[in-house]
């Protein structure tokens, strides 16, 4: 009930943006602990490639089905190669599908646009930590028209928040917005 009582606190009063961001940011991390646990190679850095613990399925070495996917997400992502990530998930191509339409679906303009979306997926992947994440959802936002400012702006927010967090888990401090809750009516 939080979110939804928080939204409305803000001004937001359908529930609808904050299953999106939080859909956003659970799909988010599902992503990161993937690509980072299995050391999925970066899509956009130049730094050295990592060696990925399962074989990436290269587009001349797909299924039909499987390049129509790939073809579906470069449409998606605007690049001219598939993600390392999908790559990784193509050994199953029933997966791959579902947990494609599943992204694919998570991201799209609905109530959140598509670079709000990007950019709460940023903040995630750097909270996490996650180089693939932070890597993958940096182009998007970029791609998106997030200016160099904007972007300075998630790191600080993300900064911030950990750095709240970290001081009230240090303190013990337990939550108190159920009490701002009741207060506020």
């Amino acid at each position: 009930m939080a979110h939804t009582a928080a939204g409305k606190l803000q001004g937001y009063p359908e529930d609808g943006y904050w299953y999106e961001a939080a859909y956003v940011y659970g799909i988010t991390n599902g992503i990161n602990a993937v690509a980072d646990g299995l050391r999925i190679p970066l899509d956009f850095s130049n730094e050295p490639a990592r060696k990925p613990l399962v074989q990436l399925v290269e587009p001349e070495a797909a299924s039909e089905g499987v390049r129509e996917i790939y073809k579906d997400i470069m449409a998606f992502y605007q690049v001219e190669r598939v993600p390392n990530l999908f790559k990784v998930l193509a050994h199953d191509e029933g997966y791959l599908r579902d947990y494609w339409g599943a992204v694919r679906f998570v991201f799209e303009d609905r109530h959140l646009d598509r670079l709000t979306k990007e950019a709460v997926a940023l903040a995630a992947s750097l909270a996490a930590k996650s180089d693939y994440g932070t890597d993958l959802h940096l182009r998007e936002v970029r791609r998106l028209g997030l200016s160099e400012k904007g972007i300075l702006e998630v790191i600080q927010v993300v900064q911030l928040f950990s750095c709240y967090t970290k001081i009230a888990d240090g303190l013990q401090l337990a939550p108190d917005f159920t009490e701002l809750l009741h207060t506020s009516k």
